[in-house]
C-alpha cells in the first residue's frame, strides 16, 4: 500500500471516529450501546469462557505486545529482517502516540463507565477491577488496533494475522467483562487504526524514520558486542 493510500485511509478512519464521537456526545448511540452491551455482557456470556476473556482484557494489552515488540526486534535482528525490526521500531513510535493522544482525549472528555449508568445498575457480570477514568474510548481497543494494523503492514500475513484476531478478542473481551459501551471499543479501534495508518505514512521512507532507525541498531549492536554475543 502506498503511502497516499496509508494516508487516506487513516484520515477516513479519523472522520468515522468523529462521527462515532458526535453519536456518543449527543447521546444518539444510547439505544444501541445499551442493546448491544446487554447482548455482549449478558445474553452471550459463558460461564466457562469469563476466565479467558477476563483474561484477555487484563494481559492482552501491554502484557501481550510488549513481547511482541521484542520478538520482533530479537527475531528480526537474528535473521536479518530489515523490514520486522523497522516493524518493531514503527510500533513504539504509534503505540506512544496513541497513548499521549488517549490520555489526552480521556482527560477533556469524561464518560461514566456502564456499571455507573443507572439503566444498567442490575448487571453484575463484572470480571475485572473498575477503573473509574473515562470510558470513551477504550485504551486498550486503541492500542491493540494500532498495534495490529502496524504489524500487518510489516510482517507476513501468517505472523500479523494472529494478532489481529489478538486484537480483536481484546476488543471484544472490554464489553464482555462489562468495563466498556460497545462504541468505547469502536471508538478506540477506528481511532487506533487511523493513528497507526498515519504515522505509517508520514514515517515509512522517511529519511528520520531510517536515521532513527541505523541509531536504534548501532545501539542495539554494540550492547550485543558488550556483552560479547556477536562480533
Amino acid at each position: 500500500m502506498s503511502n497516499k493510500k496509508l494516508l487516506l485511509t487513516g484520515l477516513v478512519l479519523l472522520v468515522l471516529f468523529i462521527v462515532i464521537f458526535l453519536l456518543v456526545n449527543l447521546n444518539i448511540s444510547n439505544s444501541f450501546d445499551l442493546t448491544v452491551f446487554k447482548l455482549i455482557n449478558e445474553k452471550w456470556s459463558v460461564n466457562a469462557l469469563d476466565p479467558f476473556f477476563a483474561a484477555v482484557a487484563i494481559y492482552g494489552r501491554e502484557y501481550f505486545w510488549v513481547p511482541v515488540v521484542l520478538l520482533m526486534w530479537i527475531l528480526g535482528s537474528a535473521f536479518n529482517n530489515e523490514k520486522a525490526k523497522k516493524g518493531a521500531l514503527m510500533l513504539i513510535i504509534v503505540f506512544i502516540a496513541i497513548i499521549i493522544i488517549g490520555l489526552s482525549l480521556k482527560a477533556v472528555y469524561y464518560r461514566p463507565r456502564p456499571f455507573l449508568n443507572p439503566l444498567l445498575s442490575s448487571i453484575d457480570h463484572i470480571l475485572v477491577p473498575k477503573d473509574l477514568d473515562s470510558s470513551f474510548p477504550s485504551g486498550h481497543a486503541l492500542i491493540v488496533a494500532g498495534g495490529a494494523v502496524a504489524a500487518f503492514l510489516f510482517l507476513r500475513k501468517r505472523y500479523s494475522i494472529p494478532l489481529v484476531i489478538e486484537a480483536a478478542l481484546v476488543s471484544y473481551s472490554r464489553v464482555y467483562v462489562g468495563v466498556h459501551y460497545p462504541t468505547d471499543v469502536i471508538a478506540g479501534v477506528v481511532l487506533g487504526a487511523a493513528i497507526a495508518f498515519i504515522i505509517c505514512s508520514i514515517l515509512l521512507n522517511s529519511k528520520y524514520f531510517n536515521k532513527l532507525y541505523e541509531m536504534v541498531d548501532n545501539i542495539y549492536r554494540k550492547i550485543l558486542r558488550s556483552v560479547r554475543l556477536i562480533k
